[in-house]
């Protein structure tokens, strides 16, 4: 006898039994809708792409997550499907003649060999609209017009496309007079200014250019004190203990004595004022960073004479553009007054004030779009527009985020093209719904609308009958096979929340009558089968 296989799945995968997939595809059937609405067409591409293909496009750390697979003697490298990017721009290489613009949409899994925890999972689904082919705002404004549409649709009702535009951030640095080898921690601290705020974004662009080994040791060191692991007085002791890279050298140094020495008091005095073990564990993390800003000014004194660090008016200087608030068309004027000099700069705002007036051209209300000049994504690729969506309530943060990337449809041929789109985080949004309870009362836990029942045996006939007028109608219909107890299949229904039930016995067979249940209201008719099947949709289709 072969041994008994336990039954399971592979890490990080999950089965998506029917109650789940009823909801799943009330989200994905109006996405699917409203894509095509914009006029985009469906695109699928295999599960399995050629190794060479995904290679050298995601950068190294997401390459260790790419599932590599094989056949037979292995002839071929393959690879799983890792995004739905790189294969969209495998298939405009490959199919030249597609008609230009070419916009197209893909909802599909991909697979990733990342660590599984709760909400992230090795394979799940991916959802993204792109037009390929067109340099025209109108393109972005649609995608914009597009992630509107889908949310206000699926119920949601506060939420804000943030949008900004990268020749318009590249210039900012420039206009504050941030050196060219800082702009990337200029960006990184720029971007977490809904989080931080202006005083937040000011600590940390101060810090820009002070080793990231020395940041590390002083938050760890931090972090001990507020666990209580560490007594007070010997921080400055622990400091020194700490091992920290040799600069430009392979190994491991101590902490220098010289920085030691100059914020161990100041860090002290900081620490004074926080009881150990007085700060919740989720944020110890978070509260240790925003203590150690406090040794900001000891650590740019050290470091001033030999590292290259943003000037102070220079940060004062960007924090005026930062600080912007008011209409998106006031905040442009302003930004055009403030960087007429910087030609990028203003080509990035007209391009913007041209995707303002179309996306108002196409219906999509103000209060749901703001220009953000602190928004960064894709410092790699993103060439126009940027824009991210924040559902503000239930405050579950950001749920897409896309942009214009003029050069990344060239990667696999000589010449580029121009692209916009947006990836719809379609996961999160179903675990939003579910988690929130948003899907409207008609999408139960399950499709059926109508069971019809198995009175005897001899009266099976009838209710097969019966069950085709009920489909020809539009009725989603199920026949119970077996001829069981009636309050067995009327169970069965109540269990699986099927709305409504038929019952067709042999008073109702001599009549030629159904009787007819509503199992919600516990409603009940005994009517001709056409008057049925018409107070069956009344009831069904007024859910």
């Amino acid at each position: 006898m072969n041994q008994r296989i336990e039954p399971r799945i592979p890490r990080g995968m999950r089965d998506m039994l029917p109650e789940q997939m009823v909801r799943r595809q009330y989200v994905i059937d109006i996405v699917r809708e409203v894509f095509e609405e914009f006029g985009f067409e469906p695109l699928q591409t295999p599960a399995i792409e050629l190794k060479e293909t995904l290679s050298g496009k995601y950068g190294s750390d997401a390459e260790r997550l790419i599932y590599s697979t094989t056949y037979g003697r292995g002839d071929e490298q393959l690879a799983m499907r890792f995004d739905l990017s790189v294969p969209l721009c495998r298939v405009i290489a490959m199919y030249p003649d597609l008609q230009k613009p070419f916009k197209r949409y893909q909802i599909a899994p991909v697979w990733r060999a990342d660590r599984p925890q709760k909400g992230r999972y090795r394979e799940f689904y991916q959802c993204d609209v792109d037009t390929v082919g067109s340099t025209s705002m109108l393109g972005d404004a649609e995608t914009v017009a597009v992630i509107y549409t889908i949310l206000y649709r699926l119920g949601f009702r506060e939420f804000t496309v943030y949008i900004n535009n990268r020749k318009l951030l590249n210039d900012i640095g420039q206009y504050a007079g941030v050196p060219d080898n800082l702009l990337r921690g200029l960006y990184q601290s720029i971007d977490k200014l809904s989080k931080i705020g202006l005083e937040g974004v000011r600590a940390e662009l101060l810090l820009v250019g002070i080793p990231d080994a020395i940041m590390d040791s002083l938050r760890r060191v931090t972090r001990l004190y507020l666990q209580g692991k560490l007594p007070l007085d010997q921080v400055g002791v622990r400091l020194r203990e700490e091992s920290i890279p040799d600069e430009g050298k392979q190994g491991m140094v101590l902490f220098p004595d010289d920085i030691a020495d100059a914020v161990t008091g100041k860090l002290r005095e900081i620490l004074m004022d926080v009881e150990p073990g007085s700060v919740e564990s989720d944020i110890v993390q978070e509260t240790a960073g925003r203590l150690v800003t406090g040794v900001t000014p000891e650590l740019r004194q050290v470091f001033d004479p030999t590292t290259e660090l943003i000037p102070e008016e220079v940060v004062e200087r960007l924090l005026s553009l930062l600080d912007a608030e008011g209409e998106n068309q006031n905040m442009l004027d302003s930004l055009r007054a403030k960087l007429a000099d910087y030609p990028n700069a203003i080509e990035g705002i007209s391009e913007l004030d041209e995707m303002f007036r179309y996306l108002d051209l196409l219906g999509v209300p103000e209060r749901y779009y703001k220009l953000d000049v602190s928004m960064v994504r894709g410092l790699e690729y993103y060439t126009g527009p940027i824009y991210e969506t924040i559902v503000e309530k239930p405050n579950v943060g950001s749920i897409t985020g896309g942009g214009r990337y003029d050069n990344l449809i060239g990667m696999f041929t000589d010449r580029s093209l121009p692209a916009t789109g947006t990836t719809i985080g379609i996961e999160r949004i179903i675990v939003v719904m579910q988690e929130n309870d948003m899907f409207p009362p008609s999408i139960g836990r399950t499709i059926v609308q109508v069971l019809v029942t198995a009175f005897n045996q001899e009266l099976l006939e009838e209710s097969i009958k019966v069950a085709v007028k009920l489909r020809e109608a539009g009725l989603m219909t199920q026949i119970y096979f077996d001829p069981d107890p009636l309050r067995e299949q009327i169970g069965y229904a109540a269990a699986k929340e099927i709305p409504a039930l038929v019952i067709i016995g042999p008073d109702e067979a001599e009549q030629r009558q159904i009787t007819v249940r509503d199992l919600r209201s516990k409603q009940q008719e005994t009517l001709p089968v056409d008057k049925a099947v018409r107070k069956l949709q009344e009831w069904l289709w007024d859910m």
